[in-house]
């Protein structure tokens, strides 16, 4: 089942759209185009299997994106770039492996992120560039066995930090340096052995 770029033409108030629990398995690339004004948008429950790269252009007013429960494996770099407002991205319960640099890129307004639920092994904070209002990120049940500091700059807005349920068997020391402001961190249900 896909949505067609013409399917919301005609509608540029729309300001919430909510298609969660369907089975849409492909996007056009222009679907959300024709509104521009959407502050929500809800896509979680269905099967889609990949982003298109232009997929969000536009959407300069969207505060809250539900991508929840899908079967995405890949982030396309800066395919958020326009969603400069955006406050809440969930990301939760897909398939994703690994994250590129640019993945998030132009997110600078976003406070919450959760990727709880994939398939990813390694962390490296580097990923989540100038991501400077961001205050949680959940990881969560993931399959992650080693973290990765990798950052030049300090992250203070960064509040919470739930890594339980992975596979993290020990913690180098540093790796949580450049988050000075860090309030809530979750390693329950892990593999450690080692904290260094």
């Amino acid at each position: 089942t896909s949505v067609d770029e013409d399917a919301f033409q005609g509608i540029r108030r729309l300001k919430e759209l909510i298609l969660s629990s369907n089975k849409i398995t492909h996007l056009d690339n222009k679907t959300f185009h024709p509104v521009p004004n959407l502050r929500n948008l809800d896509l979680s429950y269905n099967k889609l299997q990949a982003l298109q790269s232009e997929q969000f252009k536009g959407l300069r007013k969207l505060l809250i994106l539900h991508l929840r429960s899908n079967s995405l494996k890949t982030v396309p770099i800066r395919v958020f770039q326009d969603c400069r407002n955006l406050d809440f991205l969930d990301l939760g319960y897909n398939r994703l492996r690994s994250l590129s640099r640019n993945a998030f890129a132009g997110l600078l307004k976003l406070t919450e992120l959760h990727l709880e639920h994939n398939q990813f092994s390694k962390i490296n904070f580097a990923h989540f560039p100038r991501l400077f209002n961001l205050r949680s990120i959940y990881l969560q049940w993931n399959r992650i066995r080693s973290l990765s500091q990798g950052l030049t700059w300090t992250w203070s807005s960064l509040h919470n930090l739930d890594l339980s349920g992975n596979d993290i068997a020990g913690i180098e020391p540093g790796t949580f340096q450049c988050l000075p402001n860090l309030q809530k961190l979750n390693l329950d249900s892990n593999k450690l052995t080692n904290i260094s």
